[in-house]
């Protein structure tokens, strides 16, 4: 059931303007900047040594010959406002990885190259580890990457110092430095041999602290500008180092990982000098520099000669320092002065297939007046829908490309609803909706590009109303938890809470690979893995289907609005749920909790579905600032049985190789949080500007998935930002953003039917960019 969001409340404009600062006076400023950031050299450290087998010689390869761009484009926002009449900058920024690599044959075991060279970590017999496929190698795969990302928050011009700026911000600075072995000829990929030793070495630094600057624009003319920045902050640097060891030819002797973790203090400064060229009233061109230095951060390559100690070796050595250069090319728009985020939101979830919004007698009047009738003409028709199409950059690692798709978080879609008045105090209608499947967020992958091109059923059904004792719905739509996970005050994205619809299809690809292509995505048949399932899939959001469902009148007080509803599905299902909202003063908040049980059979003998979940979200929104956080969670619990081993029919038993057979998977636990700002910047309509976090734990633990016989555990998590914009005259929604999704999994394999030890799969990032927008009619 879609809430009542109450009426509009006005806040006081708040203005961000000083008589030093004209050009602020106007409005708030938003500037979107395309970014090129470069890094100074990781250094000269070196990869290989003299064996001693024999041979006198061997071949250097240090991390100085590593090749590549030391330079990456990014992208960077910043938006001023004010919160309790203090000016305030929110900004962000990202960087694409910046990536080097080389590789090197004819190292040795060659009668035309006698040189005899091992790799410089210590590989002799009676260390931590030992590996013949590191001694006197033929070749070597090096690849090293960095990245760097972040965002601040901070106040203009606190208690009235012009020029003084005093805020709080994050930075994550990460590197990653893998190499591949290769042992002969015969163990180049595709040849008939796969001893090769894989090493990674990764090592990330979550800054956070204060910061403190000045930051002023002078103007040179009516039409030029010219100042900057300059910030210096300490923080507090959370490490985490991780370095894995895999023999790909025996994981059942040499596969290892080790994560180390420690806190210190660390330090960052940041000068932008910038200029700025007025093009009109309320828009300039901004070019900008930036120049970055962090201290006492982790990188990776001083941890690579002792990488096989694994159990004396736990410093992080958070002692490097890091330069980072550029510059940006991009735009300011002076918006109006922010006002308060408006009362009343466009619908974001679903409706269920009945009128719960106003009185039901009224909108069966508003439908007559403004619906075409045919057939029927006691029955009011009227024809709605949308349209959502979407810009969908992705990048897994090794291959990048554009697509153009539907946002799957919010279908498009053509609706037809009616309703009549059958006596005082009953009322009856129906809902038809059909959703385009034609090109899917959901559907498409590395190797499709046009989904699967047809279209769906949504709803089709048909409800009975009576004012004093509720609404009945029969057919196939929602069932009482449908949308419970998707409550939001902030205007975020439609849909955002379920991760899993944008781009699940996409396959993870295992890291360390020499070969990097297609072979190194987990694609073999019925144990592909994709990240719908690492993210539990797009079933957290309970799926429509054949039911019957009561929604009870609403309860509504001076404490708010509360609804309840509950559904039997078919064969057998059945679920119940409780919302309840309000507006209060300045504030405005949303909950939805709800527990289904489902039991569907699925046709196959001797096996049997049983699972129940826990769900429910929650959204706050204060008025006046605009400031709103929202959180969805859901529990999902496994009692089932499966007959068909080692592989689950249902997915409700582990494999059974370190679990006892028959034993049922752990539970899966998924959260979704999103905070940010919604205000009105412009009078078209509000403005939101958020975070988003996600975690997902246990979705493949105890499957056959990623690559292994069994999974002892599995976690994705997932960061991204994104920007959405209302255009409330048009009823359209246009939105960007990024999403960064992060593999934890680690397994058993199979070797001569019998299970190895637990060992690490390292599976590279996924990451998405997305634009778009909806448009309803």
């Amino acid at each position: 059931m879609v809430g009542d969001d109450g009426d509009a409340v006005d806040g006081d404009p708040a203005s961000i303007a000083a008589k030093y600062e004209p050009r602020a006076a106007k409005g708030a400023p938003f500037t979107i900047e395309g970014l090129v950031l470069a890094r100074d050299k990781i250094g000269n450290f070196p990869l290989t040594t003299l064996g001693d087998g024999g041979p006198t010689t061997f071949v250097k390869f240090d991390s100085s010959e590593l090749e590549g761009d030391d330079f990456a484009p990014g992208i960077r926002g910043t938006l001023q406002g004010s919160i309790f009449d203090q000016a305030i900058e929110l900004s962000a920024f990202y960087i694409n990885p910046i990536g080097i690599e080389r590789t090197k044959f004819d190292l040795g075991q060659g009668n035309a190259n006698p040189a005899d060279t091992d790799m410089i970590y210590d590989n002799a017999p009676g260390a931590d580890v030992s590996s013949v496929n590191s001694d006197d190698i033929y070749g070597l795969v090096a690849h090293h990457e960095t990245a760097l990302y972040g965002a601040e928050v901070n106040a203009i011009r606190p208690f009235g110092i012009p020029g003084l700026l005093v805020g709080a911000r994050g930075i994550f600075f990460g590197e990653t430095f893998s190499t591949t072995t290769i042992d002969t000829p015969n163990d180049v990929p595709g040849g008939s041999s796969t001893a090769r030793d894989h090493v990674t070495i990764g090592t990330d630094n979550r800054l956070v602290g204060l910061q403190l600057g000045l930051q002023h624009m002078f103007d040179l003319s009516d039409g030029l500008r010219v100042g900057g920045s300059i910030k210096a902050g300490l923080y507090n640097n959370y490490v985490d180092r991780n370095r894995t060891f895999l023999s790909e030819n025996r994981p059942d002797l040499r596969s290892f990982e080790r994560n180390d973790s420690d806190n210190v203090f660390a330090q960052a400064v940041e000068f932008n000098p910038r200029i700025e060229l007025k093009l009109s009233d309320s828009v300039f061109l901004t070019a900008a520099g930036t120049f970055m230095w962090l201290n006492n951060v982790s990188t990776a390559l001083p941890h690579y000669r002792t990488v096989t100690d694994l159990n004396g070796d736990h410093d992080v050595r958070a002692n490097d320092d890091v330069f980072f250069y550029g510059g940006s090319l991009g735009l300011t728009f002076q918006l109006d002065a922010p006002s308060a985020a408006s009362g009343g939101l466009l619908a974001r979830t679903d409706e269920a297939a009945y009128a719960s919004e106003a009185d039901v007698e009224d909108r069966i009047g508003d439908l007559k007046d403004s619906a075409a009738l045919k057939g029927n003409r006691k029955v009011s028709l009227e024809i709605s829908g949308s349209i959502n199409r979407m810009f969908l950059a992705w990048d897994d690692g090794e291959d990048q490309d554009v697509y153009v798709v539907d946002n799957t978080a919010a279908r498009s879609r053509f609706e037809f609803r009616g309703a009549v008045k059958i006596a005082r105090g009953w009322s009856a209608g129906y809902i038809l909706s059909v959703g385009l499947d034609d090109t899917a967020a959901n559907d498409v992958d590395q190797f499709t590009a046009h989904g699967e091109e047809q279209i769906e059923t949504r709803h089709s059904a048909w409800w009975v109303r009576n004012n004093q004792l509720g609404t009945m719905t029969v057919g196939y739509t929602s069932t009482a938890t449908d949308n419970i996970i998707h409550k939001d005050v902030g205007g975020i994205m439609a849909g955002a809470a379920n991760i899993a619809t944008i781009g699940g299809s996409f396959l993870v690809r295992r890291a360390g690979f020499y070969e990097q292509g297609d072979d190194a995505l987990v694609n073999s048949g019925a144990f592909t893995t994709t990240l719908n399932d690492f993210s539990a899939g797009a079933s957290v959001d309970t799926l429509r289907r054949n039911n019957i469902r009561y929604d009870a009148p609403r309860i509504s007080s001076q404490w708010g609005n509360f609804d309840a509803s509950v559904a039997w599905g078919e064969d057998d299902f059945w679920d119940a749920a409780l919302e309840y909202g309000i507006n209060y003063n300045d504030w405005k908040f949303r909950f939805g909790a709800g527990y289904l049980h489902d039991t569907d059979e699925g046709g196959r003998a001797n096996s049997s579905r049983d699972r129940e979940e826990y769900k429910g979200s929650a959204s706050l929104l204060h008025i006046p600032s605009g400031l709103f956080g929202t959180v969805a969670y859901v529990h999902r619990m496994f009692n089932g049985f499966d007959a068909a081993t080692p592989q689950a029919v249902f997915g409700e038993n582990t494999v059974g190789l370190v679990t006892p057979p028959g034993s049922n998977r752990p539970p899966i636990d998924y959260l979704y949080t999103a905070a940010g700002m919604r205000r009105g910047y412009w009078s078209m309509g509000d403005t939101s500007v958020y975070g988003e976090f996600a975690r997902v734990d246990d979705a493949i633990t105890g499957l056959r998935e990623a690559g292994l016989r069994e999974v002892t555990d599995s976690t994705l998590t997932m960061v991204g930002a994104a920007v959405s914009q209302d255009i409330t005259a048009a009823g359209m929604d246009v939105y960007a953003g990024f999403r960064v999704y992060s593999f934890e999994t680690e397994g058993v394999q199979l070797r001569s039917n019998v299970p190895t030890p637990t060992s690490p799969v390292p599976l590279t990032d996924l990451v998405f960019g997305y634009a778009g927008t909806r448009i309803r009619f």
